[in-house]
C-alpha cells in the first residue's frame, strides 16, 4: 500500500512540474515596450533642429540622442523615437542613414509632460534629403 503512495506522489509532482513548465512556456516575455500615449502626446508636434549624439538602430525602437540649442542659448539632448528596425527598412532607412554627428531636423509629437523627447514622424538631413517614419495626420 505504501508503495502505491508514493508512486501517486511522484506521479503528481511530475505531473505539476509539466503543468508549470507548459503555463511559463505560454507566458508572453515581459518587455520595456511602452504604448505611444504613455510618453507622448498627439496634441502637440516640434520640428528640432540638432546635431546627433548616439544611434540605436536597434529594436524595440530606434532612437537618437541629439543636441538642440533652446531659446536661452543653452544645449538640450533630445531623445528621438523612431520606428522598429524592420518598418524603417521598409522605407529604405539603414544603420547609415543616420549618424553622430550629422545635423539633422526632426519632425514628430512632442514627450508627455514636457519630457525632451519626439516621436520621429520626418527627418531631414542637411542636404535635404527628407526621411519618412510616419506620415503626419
Amino acid at each position: 500500500m505504501r508503495q502505491a503512495t508514493d508512486d501517486n506522489r511522484a506521479h503528481l509532482v511530475v505531473m505539476f512540474l509539466l503543468i508549470a513548465c507548459l503555463c511559463i512556456g505560454l507566458v508572453r516575455p515581459v518587455s520595456s515596450h511602452h504604448s505611444f500615449t504613455a510618453e507622448f502626446t498627439a496634441e502637440k508636434t516640434a520640428s528640432l533642429t540638432g546635431k546627433v549624439t548616439q544611434v540605436w538602430f536597434r529594436n524595440p525602437h530606434v532612437r537618437y540622442l541629439f543636441a538642440v540649442t533652446n531659446a536661452e542659448g543653452a544645449e538640450e539632448i533630445w531623445d528621438a523615437r523612431g520606428s522598429p528596425v524592420v518598418w524603417l527598412a521598409r522605407k529604405g532607412w539603414t544603420k547609415k542613414s543616420i549618424k553622430v554627428g550629422d545635423v539633422v531636423e526632426m519632425y514628430g509629437f512632442l514627450g508627455r509632460d514636457g519630457r525632451k523627447m519626439l516621436s520621429i514622424m520626418t527627418v531631414t538631413m542637411a542636404d535635404g534629403t527628407v526621411l519618412v517614419d510616419r506620415v503626419p495626420e
